[in-house]
């Protein structure tokens, strides 16, 4: 049988990519439930503590509200079976999907516009103007 390693709040957190007071305000929440503590009171963690850290965390770089991460943990109604387990995860993953999709949209979008101010920006470094005309359409572009 596989050795469980404990883990203190300062490496969970280093872990997973949160700060401690991210890793207690979660705690306070209930998103996220330490799987023991010593005889003194300190939280510990395991392996899987830090995974459902970095999941909540992927949820909130996806723009994710604290109410819609209890939804995709299933705080809110809990799955009974494995079936509906198995379903509420496809829909959560769908919805990651979704948004990712939604963030390279934008990402797209920016990228283009960059390029076409690089595009006309370069025009300038041609251009053997002494002073940039007020009809010149790089000239929007110019910092």
């Amino acid at each position: 049988m596989a050795e469980v390693v404990s883990l203190q709040i300062g490496d969970v957190a280093r872990k997973a990519g949160v700060s401690l007071r991210t890793v207690r305000y979660y705690e306070e929440l209930g998103l996220l439930i330490p799987s023991g503590r010593t005889s003194g009171g300190m939280r510990l963690y395991i392996g899987r503590d830090v995974t459902r850290l970095r999941f909540i965390r992927r949820l909130r770089m996806l723009h994710l509200s604290l109410d819609e991460v209890k939804v995709a943990l299933g705080l809110e109604q809990p799955p009974a079976t494995r079936q509906e387990r198995i379903a509420h995860t496809l829909d959560v993953l769908q919805m990651e999907d979704s948004r990712a999709s939604e963030q390279m949209a934008l990402l797209d979008d920016l990228r283009r516009e960059v390029n076409e101010a690089l595009t006309n920006v370069k025009k300038c470094t041609e251009c053997t103007a002494g002073k940039c005309p007020e009809s010149c359409p790089s000239r929007a572009y110019l910092l």
